[in-house]
């Protein structure tokens, strides 16, 4: 039996995301990742992202606040606030654009889009960051 690095493993929960996979499952999988490589940035991003999808305040932003030294990170946190109606939105979506640049910009659309479509269209702070990242663009 071989063990599957966590690239590897990385990778496999990313996928089971994009072909849809229940988010509950694909949040364990980057639960057991993360107990196994605490320290991998992907591996936080992802798990704030999916915190935030689930509804799980606190998680949410704990992770957003730990992926803090990436774009998407800052992203995750701005919509973190958002969601949860905390103060300091604009400040992390400014912090975002301004690490992340026109392509972080477009990376945070298409995740944007793909939570509004996950959330059968009806999630209105993914729907206000994506009109604000827009207006900037």
């Amino acid at each position: 039996m071989t063990t599957q690095t966590t690239e590897g493993r990385y990778e496999e929960g990313l996928k089971r995301y994009e072909e849809g996979a229940p988010l509950e499952e694909v949040l364990a999988h980057f639960q057991a990742l993360y107990k196994d490589s605490p320290n991998d940035v992907r591996v936080i991003v992802s798990l704030s992202w999916l915190h935030i999808l689930l509804g799980n305040k606190a998680e949410a932003i704990a992770f957003s606040k730990a992926a803090k030294g990436t774009a998407q990170g800052r992203y995750n946190h701005a919509l973190a606030l958002l969601t949860f109606k905390e103060k300091g939105v604009r400040e992390k979506l400014e912090e975002a654009v301004n690490m992340g640049g026109h392509e972080g910009m477009h990376d945070a659309m298409a995740n944007l889009e793909d939570a509004i479509q996950r959330k059968g269209g009806d999630f209105p702070a993914a729907q206000k960051l994506l009109a604000w990242i827009k207006e900037m663009h």
